[in-house]
């Protein structure tokens, strides 16, 4: 196994272990038929414990979509690998909104709907944040574009990931509509994007860069 398999398989294992380490975290509920009072005393009761449990959560999803990968990469039968990849990310999208939910909920235990609605609006994408940051790494990582352009990937995902802090506050520039927690995130995010697809449309790598690039 080389050494980029090999990491890929680290990041599986660490990933499952955020995840144990999240659970533990949360603890144990009320049952499914505790009314929405009861339910509501333990969230604030465990407010905190429940946001670094949905933190160490985001953590771990980057990790696993890592080691679905390098199973793709490794896998002897290509379709499985491809399946298995796409049904992974599928999952983990559905993991994310679901440890939303549970994000917002520690974060205004007594929410009405409407407010608890927007509240999972905004923060869905502080729990996306830990994997769009590592998908702005890993594009700037591809080599196709110049390096003053990956570096600013690099800094673009650094500020993306600020978002990861809107699970914690409701005020002040780390709050979901804060400068922190949203407006220098997105912008980041929307200018590298846009100057990487502008780069690529005005010079486009060539075929032979491509090729040799898996090789250096």
């Amino acid at each position: 196994m080389g050494s980029g398999a090999r990491a890929g398989a680290l990041a599986g294992a660490l990933g499952v272990v955020l995840f144990l380490a999240g659970a533990l975290l949360v603890g144990e509920r009320p049952p499914f038929t505790a009314d929405g009072t009861e339910v509501a005393a333990y969230v604030a009761d465990h407010r905190t414990r429940i946001q670094l449990a949905c933190a160490l959560f985001a953590i771990a999803v980057p990790l696993l979509a890592w080691f679905l990968v390098t199973a793709m990469s490794l896998a002897r039968v290509r379709r499985a690998g491809v399946l298995a990849l796409a049904c992974g990310l599928v999952f983990l999208t559905l993991f994310l909104a679901d440890c939303t939910a549970l994000a917002v909920s520690a974060l205004r235990p007594n929410a009405n709907p409407a407010l608890a609605l927007r509240d999972f609006e905004l923060l869905a994408m502080g729990m996306a944040a830990p994997a769009a940051a590592a998908m702005l790494l890993a594009l700037a990582a591809t080599g196709l574009w110049p390096r003053w352009l990956s570096r600013l990937g690099v800094v673009a995902a650094g500020l993306y990931a600020l978002r990861t802090a809107t699970l914690f506050t409701t005020d002040g520039a780390f709050a979901a509509d804060g400068v922190l927690g949203l407006r220098m995130p997105v912008v980041a995010i929307s200018a590298w994007w846009l100057a990487a697809s502008l780069m690529l449309i005005v010079s486009p790598p060539c075929s032979s860069a491509r090729s040799s690039a898996p090789a250096s």
